[in-house]
């Protein structure tokens, strides 16, 4: 068996071809394997409104339940903000102690912050920066519920002040979640 030798140097066109259709499946798995990769990422770092959502009634409900009542610190509230006298961490003595936490509502901005305050911040006209919890908020809304002495009977209150404490609070929320508006309307007993 003789083997033909050829002396020519270059490439044929099917030779070409071949090598052409090659890099087009190695750089076609390469984009695919990129964008997916790119796509998990996105979804990793995309904040969801539920978890932002839930931390806040999370923090709401735990400030609620540890709520106490006190004559030097009353439980306040309104339609855009409450302040709740229970344990709020103290960087000062670095153990919780007694204080107010705040929850406000700025409409400009669509930000729920909270800010938290110990007893001597609260005393000593101290300010913090206070935590955003949600953003992108559209609507939010603060009750109270308590018994009506005069009307005898239960009643949701638009405003709370003085000694007493509401017997539950009644959050409604509007989040905006860049495609659609979700709403929220959430009830918690205090203990």
């Amino acid at each position: 068996m003789r083997f033909i030798r050829s002396n020519k140097i270059g490439l044929s066109l099917v030779e070409l071809l071949v090598v052409t259709a090659m890099l087009g499946v190695i750089s076609l798995a390469i984009y695919s394997t990129f964008n997916n990769g790119f796509k998990v990422w996105q979804k990793i770092n995309k904040s969801l409104v539920e978890e932002d959502l839930g931390i806040f009634f999370d923090k709401l409900s735990q400030d609620l339940s540890n709520c106490l009542k006190s004559s030097s610190i009353p439980f306040t509230g309104n339609e855009s903000s409450i302040g709740i006298p229970t344990q709020v961490y103290s960087p000062r003595l670095k153990t919780t102690s007694l204080g107010m936490a705040t929850y406000f509502y700025d409409p400009q901005a669509g930000v729920l912050s909270r800010q938290p305050k110990d007893f001597s911040q609260l005393y000593s006209r101290q300010e913090d920066n206070p935590v955003a919890l949600l953003k992108n908020v559209e609507f939010l809304k603060f009750e109270y519920y308590c018994f009506d002495g005069q009307k005898q009977e239960y009643a949701w209150k638009e405003e709370w002040s003085g000694n007493a404490t509401p017997l539950a609070v009644r959050v409604s929320i509007n989040l905006n979640d860049s495609s659609e508006t979700n709403k929220f309307i959430r009830t918690i007993n205090i203990p």
